[in-house]
């Protein structure tokens, strides 16, 4: 962890619009539960925790989607056929955590936010949800790739979501 993460200077970053495909995977008997943020209630996650609700976990590529649920998968869940969404953003007021700049800014570095260790991310995720921004693209955990975590609360006028086609994984 870093020795002195700065969180009080993300309120004053510049947020990034964002807008293009994001994907989410989901077990086939959820297909009609893409976009539910249900789980946050019971399972803490990267940037929550257990009980707080709204945020949702998607990825910029298919396989870090399919890679980030089969590293948190249950072994039944493994066994259960796996949809994956391919749903289209627009988003106006990002958090952008894969630049080096506001890394430095925030005294944090990348290993800070896939580390084992929740406590620094989850404590990002609720400065960047007060500090009014609509998600955040983050690294992801499994190595590869990056993620856009959503917070549906925080969602402002022109932003969208939405559902385009479902495949088989």
């Amino acid at each position: 962890m870093a020795l002195r993460p700065k969180l009080q200077a993300l309120s004053s970053l510049n947020p990034v619009p964002f807008t293009g495909k994001v994907y989410r995977v989901v077990r086939a008997g959820h297909r009609n539960q893409i976009l539910s943020t249900e789980g946050n209630r019971h399972f803490e996650g990267r940037y929550h925790m257990a009980g707080e609700t709204g945020m949702l976990y998607t990825s910029l590529n298919k396989d870090t989607a399919k890679d980030e649920v089969l590293r948190h998968a249950a072994a039944d869940m493994i066994q259960d056929p796996l949809v994956c969404a391919e749903i289209q953003i627009r988003m106006n007021r990002v958090l952008d955590l894969t630049r080096r700049a506001t890394l430095n800014k925030l005294g944090i570095s990348r290993s800070d936010l896939t580390t084992f260790d929740l406590v620094l991310p989850q404590a990002i995720g609720l400065q960047a949800r007060r500090a009014g921004f609509e998600g955040m693209i983050v690294p992801s955990a499994t190595g590869e790739g990056h993620n856009l975590v959503i917070f549906e609360d925080n969602l402002g006028e022109g932003c969208r979501i939405e559902i385009g086609e479902i495949q088989k994984v």
